[in-house]
């Protein structure tokens, strides 16, 4: 089985909050539909942004995503690493295009950097609480992500790249420090509800890790709430294990 099909295939079945994120508001992810973005993402991907689409083209394609840490930047990641993308992850400003230079595909939910990008395909992906599309209208060459990705099956219709990773070498990814918080929640013995007090958003292979091994995750950014407060919510969201 391909991994983005494992992934899918254990994400679907965890009928529970997966990931809750805790910033500017709160985001609450469950498996089913963490499943069903990736699969509109990896949809997106082989069809529609693929420069491989009619052949000829023997490069790996590559995607800048430049959006916030949250569930939007992770399930871009998740679905382009496990199709077997090169991905990068940046925030571009105005001062600094050029980088963009030789990505196929360009996401972010800043028009100006959208705008000087010279990437293949522009995508402006709104990141707004509960938003189904971009708000506003949007310059010519510059497509809605949030339109693209609901055009698309829930269902993954594709397969992925030879380049793509096994699972098992996706979530080897994980640094030592994050390794450090897996090992602390296997410790357990059971999967869990884990709390991550944090300035730091977990990568996309942790989160990865954790999810199929049964685990959910609870992240409050420290940017946004104090530990007396963080303690709270963790309490409130009945997390086992907290982790700092």
């Amino acid at each position: 089985m391909q991994a983005i099909s494992h992934f899918l295939s254990v994400a679907q079945n965890a009928n529970r909050p997966i990931l809750t994120h805790y910033h500017s508001f709160r985001d609450e992810i469950s498996g089913p539909v963490a499943a069903r973005w990736v699969a509109k993402m990896a949809n997106l991907l082989a069809s529609d942004l693929s420069p491989n689409l009619f052949g000829g083209d023997e490069n790996t394609p590559r995607i800048l995503i430049s959006l916030p840490v949250g569930w939007q930047s992770t399930f871009w990641q998740v679905s382009t690493n496990l199709m077997g993308w090169e991905t990068q992850t940046a925030i571009i400003s105005q001062d600094s295009p050029s980088i963009t230079f030789s990505f196929d595909v360009h996401v972010s939910d800043d028009l100006v950097p959208l705008e000087a990008s010279t990437a293949a395909w522009r995508l402006a992906h709104s990141t707004a609480p509960l938003a189904m599309r971009w708000g506003g209208s949007l310059p010519a060459g510059i497509l809605d992500a949030l339109a693209e990705l609901m055009a698309q099956s829930d269902q993954f219709e594709y397969e992925a790249l030879e380049s793509a990773p096994t699972l098992d070498g996706y979530i080897a990814q994980v640094d030592a420090e994050e390794d450090a918080l897996f090992t602390a929640a296997s410790e357990l013995g059971t999967p869990t509800r884990l709390g991550l007090y944090t300035e730091n958003f977990p990568s996309a292979p942790l989160l990865v890790r954790l999810w199929m091994d049964g685990h959910s995750v609870v992240v409050v950014d420290k940017s946004h709430y104090g530990a007396q407060k963080a303690q709270e919510i963790f309490a409130s969201e009945k997390v086992r294990l907290i982790l700092d």
